[in-house]
C-alpha cells in the first residue's frame, strides 16, 4: 500500500525533532502559565475607572470571583495536561498504541498489518476514547462545581452522560469515513496529494456546514420558531431594511444546559436563519437584541464569514503542503519510536512539528477576528443601534472578564474585551 512513496526523497533533513518538540512543549507551557498568572493577578484588583457607573461593584466582584475560580482550576488542568502530554512522548505511548491497534485488529477483525487504513482508524478510535475518558473528571468539575457554584449549570448528570455518548457516537460516525477517505486520497493523489486533500476537506467542511444545523444540532437542542409578536416583527423589519434574506427565526433551548447566552445566524445564499438562545431573551430587552443582531448582520454584509473560511482554507493547504515534505522522512518516524512510516502516524507526528506555526497562525487569526468584531460593532452603530448597554448586560449576566490583562487578552481572546469595545465605539 502507498507504493508511490518509493523513490521519493524527504525534504526533511536530520534534525533532533523529538527533542525540539519536547523543548517547545516546555516553552509553551511556561509562557502560557505566565500569561495565566498575569490574568489571575488581575482578578484581585478593583474595578477599572472606566467601568464605574456602568457596572456595579457587586456584579464586578462576582465576575472577578468566577474568573479566579476558572483560572485556579485552569492551573491544575494545564499542569496535568502538560505532564500527561510529556509522558505520552517520553514513554513512547504512541508507538505502543500503534502496536496495540494491530493486535486488536488481528484478534477481532482477523486483519494483518497490510490493512494500514483500518489500523489507522482503530488507532484513532482508541486515542479518542482514551482522551475522552481522561477529560471526564475535568469536565465534571467544571460543570458541576464551578458552573454550578455561580449559577450557570442547568445540566443534570443524566444529560451530561447522554451528551458524552452522543458526542462519542458522532465522532465515530463522522471520523471513521472521513479519515478512511482522507488516507485513500493521499494514496491516490501521489506526490501532489496535498492539493487533492485540500479540495476533499474543503468539500467535507462545506457539507457539514450545510447539515449541522439541520441534522447534528437538533440531536442536542430543541429549535422552536420565535413566537409572533413585537420582537419577531422588529427582527423582520431590521433584516428587510438591510436586505438580509431571512427565512426563519428560531429560539434554542440553551437553558437546558447553561445560563450563558448567545445568538447566531446560518444558511447559504437566500436561505438565512437566525437563532436566539432562550437565555438571551431573558437577559436583554428587545432593543438590545436588535443591536446584537445588527452586529451579527455586520459580519454578514462585511463578508467576515467568507473571509474567515478563505483564510482557514489557505491554512489547510499550507498545512498539507508542508506535511507532504515530511511524509517520507524516516528521521521523523524513528525519532518518535516508530519503525515503519504509516501515513496517519506521519500526520499525527507532523501536527506536533507544526505546533509553532499553529500557535503563530492562531495569534494572527485572533488579531483578524478582533478587527472583524470592531467592524461589526461599527456596522451596528451605523444602523443607529447602541451596543453599549446590551454588551455590558451580556458581560454582567455571563460574568465575563471585565479586567483582562492586555498580554493575556491579546494571546487568547478572539474578541475584544468589553472595555476595548466601549472605547472603540466612543471614537
Amino acid at each position: 500500500i502507498f507504493g508511490w512513496r518509493e523513490g521519493r526523497t524527504s525534504a526533511v533533513t536530520m534534525l533532533p525533532l523529538f527533542e525540539l518538540i519536547v523543548v517547545y512543549s516546555v516553552v509553551i507551557y511556561v509562557w502560557e502559565t505566565y500569561l495565566d498568572y498575569r490574568q489571575y493577578v488581575k482578578y484581585s484588583q478593583p474595578i477599572p475607572a472606566e467601568l464605574k457607573g456602568i457596572v456595579n461593584e457587586d456584579d464586578f466582584r462576582k465576575a472577578q470571583q468566577y474568573g479566579a475560580a476558572k483560572s485556579t482550576f485552569g492551573f491544575f488542568q494545564g499542569a496535568f495536561e502538560f505532564v500527561h502530554g510529556l509522558a505520552i512522548l517520553l514513554l513512547g505511548v504512541l508507538p505502543w498504541l500503534w502496536d496495540v491497534s494491530l493486535d486488536l485488529m488481528e484478534s477481532v477483525l482477523g486483519l494483518g498489518a497490510e490493512y494500514e487504513v483500518t489500523r489507522s482508524v482503530v488507532f484513532l478510535m482508541l486515542a479518542e476514547a482514551y482522551s475522552m475518558l481522561i477529560h471526564i473528571p475535568f469536565d465534571l468539575y467544571s460543570t458541576f462545581v464551578i458552573e454550578e457554584r455561580f449559577g450557570f449549570n442547568k445540566q443534570t448528570l443524566g444529560l451530561f452522560v447522554m451528551d458524552l455518548l452522543k458526542g462519542a457516537a458522532l465522532s465515530a460516525v463522522i471520523g471513521i469515513p472521513v479519515v478512511s477517505l482522507l488516507l485513500h486520497v493521499i494514496e491516490w493523489g501521489g506526490p501532489y496529494f496535498y492539493f487533492y486533500v485540500w479540495i476533499f476537506l474543503a468539500l467535507v467542511t462545506l457539507f457539514f456546514m450545510m447539515i449541522y444545523p439541520h441534522v447534528i444540532a437538533p440531536l442536542f437542542n430543541k429549535f422552536d420558531p420565535l413566537e409572533e409578536g413585537p420582537l419577531k416583527e422588529s427582527i423582520t423589519a431590521l433584516t428587510a431594511k438591510v436586505s438580509f434574506p431571512l427565512t426563519k427565526v428560531f429560539v434554542i433551548d440553551g437553558s437546558k444546559r447553561s445560563a450563558h447566552s448567545n445568538a447566531y445566524f446560518y444558511g447559504f445564499f437566500k436561505n438565512k436563519r437566525i437563532v436566539l438562545y432562550d437565555t438571551l431573551l431573558k437577559q436583554v430587552d428587545q432593543e438590545g437584541i436588535l443591536a446584537i443582531l445588527a452586529h451579527e448582520l455586520g459580519h454578514y454584509f462585511l463578508n467576515h464569514t467568507i473571509l474567515n473560511l478563505c483564510v482557514v482554507q489557505v491554512q489547510s493547504l499550507l498545512f498539507f503542503f508542508l506535511f507532504s515534505l515530511t511524509l517520507h522522512s524516516q528521521d521523523m518516524y524513528r525519532s518518535f519510536g516508530f519503525q515503519t512510516e504509516p501515513t496517519f502516524i506521519g500526520l499525527v507526528l507532523f501536527s506536533f512539528i507544526y505546533g509553532p506555526f499553529s500557535h503563530g497562525l492562531s495569534y494572527l487569526m485572533n488579531v483578524l477576528s478582533r478587527h472583524f468584531e470592531y467592524a461589526a460593532d461599527a456596522f451596528a452603530v451605523g444602523l443607529g443601534y447602541s451596543l453599549r448597554e446590551p454588551l455590558t448586560k451580556i458581560h454582567v449576566e455571563n460574568l465575563g472578564n471585565m479586567n483582562p490583562d492586555p498580554w493575556y487578552s491579546a494571546y487568547h481572546f478572539s474578541h475584544p474585551t468589553l472595555l476595548e469595545r466601549l472605547r472603540a465605539m466612543e471614537h
